[in-house]
């Protein structure tokens, strides 16, 4: 390399480096100043904070008695496992390097590693689309909505992304490694393996993403894994395996814990916020990041052409489409499919930096036209979705109900204002058109005969620059970015007043003084009592409402307040059968200070609610089951249980479980001589489908004396 050459490498790479280390001061920045989330939620968040304090008080040494724990409790089974002890490691050493040991110290974590991602996605993507398109990547993630809110939770799914971000590149690294002997590669490979195993630890569906990167590499390479590749591959795993035995001291609590982790896909609220059709995280990830979700689509359109003269893109598409296979299956939230959204990022810039637009190449100029409309929509989505509305979980019904996208008291009104934001956009656009195309016509001739009297570099100095030059492409840049702020501007303008802001609804007078929250003065920080109370009255938000009294209720769980409006905002919520139990404490509670009015509105919502039940039964014999299910087997109240199934029973005479339920709860409300002949029917039907096993338990119990 010639002494000319290897200056201009160095400053390249100076200048590369420089322009990363702006993008992450940037992205840091950002991170740093909205890191300030109040309240943590009372779910992963809450259980993360309190395992962690446990290890850091009882030390590591400990970690049999929170796996113990998590298999001997039921109300722990829907909570994030202790197969994350790579997790719960980092989260205790945070600890015991700065006090106090709360959510805010675990959301400093995410923070960190929400910062090191875009380091990773810039190294990650200057190995495989060119440094140019991993800067432009990186300058992408600095406004992700998703990676800005889960950068400041006390979760660990961020630190998640951080790690496979990592464990990517050093793979794709290890891969582009073309040295032979094993001494060589051995570093890359260790750092490969520890990477890997990390990630497990983090978050054990690591195992998906996982199988992408070696589905990615058969699929772009078109090569079979040679049997040091496939030992490579299995060696994470087997560590992983062998850190919790390591740590938990049961080998059998390992398979025990995935069970509870697979089983808790079925919970309720997997069902009812996380389930739906394979292509939703597709839709989530588009409504949260529309430019660079349709960047990303022109990308894999555009790689579908010639792929094999792409490499480095071939293997992103390859990983993201095997991933989103993977993931079509399993429980549906834009948290699990975080590490997409840097993939997704990649190929977005690489689209952005290698192919022509409109015919001809584009430079910086046209990057930034991309770029600064997608932050700027996407600071705003992140804006309204995890600022002003607090949302925590980032699934389909929390972003579309904080984006006003779904009916309800949020929903957006349409701002009289808009159309005309948008003509007049519309109109500064064509004088802008008019006066350009004015002046490339007045401009004087650029293929004038140069005289020899007249030096050429003169004569080219002098001339104009060509149209379509850089004078094009700002005044493009302008027009996008006045046409996108006007958008985002009329937007914001059509948004409903925020509570406590002037236009918004206070909280009525009318709420009894022991069940209110305590006024919020200017500038204090919101209690989440107070911002239950918010969201149930003033934005009509039940759902919300019930999530923030179900915090004041984690860390004082006999709050006089938070039971009576969580009972009610459950209610409003569509939830009778989770209020229940609530008015019935209620009232309990209100007795025993003497608050009558309180005890008797407990009592008239219990009535309420049984009254609703009994309607239910008698219109809908599938929900009579159901109730008659929850009430023999969840409430453990047998005689409310055998008026539901003699309901189903009405409709059904012949309804098999039913006849079997019925039985069972008549023997357990301790009537069995009405139970006999229900045995006796049961037996018959058993036998008459072959069903041997209920066929015994109905001898069985014939065999006992009435």
């Amino acid at each position: 390399m010639t002494e000319r050459s290897f200056g201009a490498a160095l400053v390249k790479f100076v200048r590369t480096y420089a322009v990363l280390f702006g993008i992450v001061g940037l992205g840091a920045a950002l991170r740093i100043v909205w890191n300030d989330v109040a309240s943590y939620a009372p779910a992963d968040e809450a259980y993360y904070v309190s395992s962690t304090q446990f290890l850091q008080r009882e030390g590591l040494s400990a970690y049999p008695q929170l796996v113990a724990a998590h298999l001997e409790r039921a109300d722990l089974a829907t909570f994030p496992t202790p197969l994350r002890w790579g997790y719960f490691a980092m989260t205790t050493l945070a600890c015991a390097a700065d006090a106090p040991c709360d959510g805010r110290m675990l959301a400093w974590l995410s923070t960190l590693a929400g910062i090191v991602s875009i380091v990773f996605t810039y190294l990650l993507g200057a190995r495989l689309v060119g440094p140019r398109a991993g800067l432009v990547a990186a300058l992408l993630t600095v406004t992700s909505p998703l990676q800005l809110a889960l950068s400041r939770r006390a979760l660990q799914d961020e630190v998640y992304c951080a790690i496979f971000l990592a464990a990517a590149w050093s793979f794709v690294r290890l891969a582009q490694d073309e040295r032979d002997a094993l001494r060589a590669r051995w570093r890359p490979m260790a750092l490969f393996v520890v990477l890997a195993t990390l990630a497990f630890a983090v978050k054990e569906a690591f195992v998906f993403p996982y199988a992408g990167l070696a589905a990615a590499t058969v699929l772009a390479s078109r090569a079979r894994l040679r049997p040091a590749q496939v030992l490579l591959f299995l060696a994470p795993p087997v560590l992983f395996f062998a850190g919790f035995v390591l740590l938990g001291r049961d080998a059998s609590a390992f398979f025990e814990l995935l069970r509870l982790t697979r089983a808790s896909f079925l919970d309720d609220y997997g069902i009812q916020y996380q389930s739906g059709p394979p292509h939703r995280p597709l839709f989530d990830l588009f409504v949260l990041a529309p430019i660079v979700c349709v960047l990303g689509v022109f990308a894999l359109a555009r790689l579908a052409e010639r792929p094999r003269e792409h490499r480095g893109a071939l293997w992103l598409a390859c990983f993201l489409l095997v991933s989103l296979a993977a993931f079509a299956g399993l429980p549906k939230n834009l948290r699990f499919v975080v590490i997409l959204d840097p993939i997704l990022r990649l190929l977005a810039a690489w689209a952005i930096v290698t192919f022509p637009w409109a015919g001809r190449a584009r430079g910086a100029g046209f990057a930034a036209a991309l770029l600064i409309p997608s932050a700027v929509f996407e600071l705003a989505l992140f804006h309204e979705t995890f600022i002003t509305f607090r949302t925590y979980d980032p699934t389909t019904y929390d972003v579309l109900h904080a984006l006003g996208a779904l009916p309800g008291a949020a929903a957006r009104a349409g701002s009289s204002a808009f159309p005309l934001v948008f003509f007049a956009a519309l109109g500064a656009l064509f004088v802008g058109l008019v006066v350009r195309r004015k002046v490339a016509v007045t401009e004087p001739d650029t293929n004038e005969e140069t005289t020899d009297e007249e030096p050429a570099a003169k004569t080219a100095a002098r001339a104009p620059k060509p149209a379509g030059g850089s004078n094009l492409v700002a005044f493009w840049l302008g027009a996008v970015v006045v046409a996108v702020l006007s958008i985002v501007i009329a937007w914001k303008a059509s948004s409903p007043a925020p509570a406590g802001k002037p236009g918004g609804v206070s909280v009525p007078a009318a709420t009894p003084n022991p069940r209110a929250a305590p006024a919020r003065s200017p500038g204090a920080p919101a209690d989440p009592m107070t911002l239950g109370l918010e969201a149930l009255y003033t934005r009509n938000d039940p759902v919300l409402a019930a999530a923030r009294f179900r915090e004041v209720l984690a860390k004082n769980p006999d709050h006089y307040g938070a039971t009576y409006q969580l009972a009610t905002a459950l209610e409003q919520a569509g939830e009778p059968r989770e209020a229940r139990p609530l008015w019935e404490k209620m009232a309990t509670m209100a007795d025993a200070i003497g608050d009558t009015k309180t005890a008797e509105h407990a009592r008239a919502r219990l009535a309420a609610l049984d009254e609703r039940q009994r309607a239910l039964s008698l219109d809908d014999p599938t929900a009579s089951m159901q109730l008659g299910l929850d009430a023999l087997y969840n409430r453990k109240n047998p005689e409310a249980a055998v008026a539901h199934f003699r309901a189903v029973l009405a409709h059904h005479p012949d309804h098999y479980g039913a006849t079997f339920q019925l039985a069972t709860a008549l023997d357990q409300a301790g009537r069995p001589a009405e139970a006999r002949p229900l045995w006796t029917k049961m037996l018959g039907m058993a036998e008459g489908i072959g069903d041997t096993k209920t066929a015994d338990a109905a001898r069985a119990r014939l065999a006992k004396n009435p």
